[in-house]
């Protein structure tokens, strides 16, 4: 169903997942399709899809007490987006480009299906260099970015992490990711998100209402 775009301070988030919670429960199909865990780690729900092709979306990162932090590999973006931190510890690091910075192949990546596969393609050698730290905090303020800016996001994986993301119209058809030299790139040129069940779905929103609670 389409709707009319609010801005994302004014979302009920609390609100969006007791109505998700509900959907699944009473064996309806979410509106925004079948959660999946994205190809670059985590668990993307759409909660509402809007008349100027934004969309709002819950992105969770299960905890690991085993794992070390999630570090994102640098990517820009498609489109615009703001971000509301709901719960556990995650931030950004913003960079340029910069042939004097620290070596990186670029890749473009061009999601299908709503991110479930990807076909990523090298685009050249650059180099990177870090040129803003942005710390977050549960439930204060707002991460915003342009489609054009290149970031790497944080995310603690010893407590379970969320987000409340309001993202732009598209604005391009291509994104750019960037591997490390020695990183493999992804075996014939594709990536693949998961799908989940329905019950780890459920889990992980009631999980997120903790959060906010």
């Amino acid at each position: 169903m389409l709707l009319p775009r609010t801005d994302l301070e004014h979302v009920d988030a609390g609100g969006v997942i007791d109505r998700l919670l509900a959907d699944l429960r009473g064996g309806r199909r979410l509106a925004g399709g079948v959660p999946y865990r994205h190809v670059n780690g985590f668990t993307k729900i759409v909660a509402a899809r809007y008349d100027d092709g934004s969309r709002l979306t819950l992105h969770y990162w299960p905890a690991s007490r085993t794992a070390a932090e999630h570090v994102s590999r640098p990517h820009d973006h498609r489109f615009p987006f703001s971000s509301i931190l709901l719960g556990g510890r995650q931030h950004f690091i913003e960079l340029d480009e910069d042939p004097a910075g620290e070596a990186w192949r670029r890749f473009t990546y061009r999601p299908y299906l709503g991110g479930k596969i990807a076909r990523v393609a090298p685009s050249g050698n650059v180099g990177l260099v870090e040129v803003r730290r942005v710390e977050r905090a549960p439930l204060r303020g707002r991460y915003v970015t342009t489609s054009t800016i290149v970031h790497r996001a944080v995310t603690d994986r010893r407590q379970s992490c969320a987000t409340l993301v309001m993202r732009g119209p598209r604005e391009k058809q291509r994104s750019q990711v960037y591997y490390r030299p020695d990183e493999p790139a992804p075996r014939g040129g594709v990536q693949l998100g998961r799908r989940l069940e329905r019950a780890e779905v459920v889990r992980q929103l009631q999980d997120m209402a903790a959060m906010i609670a």
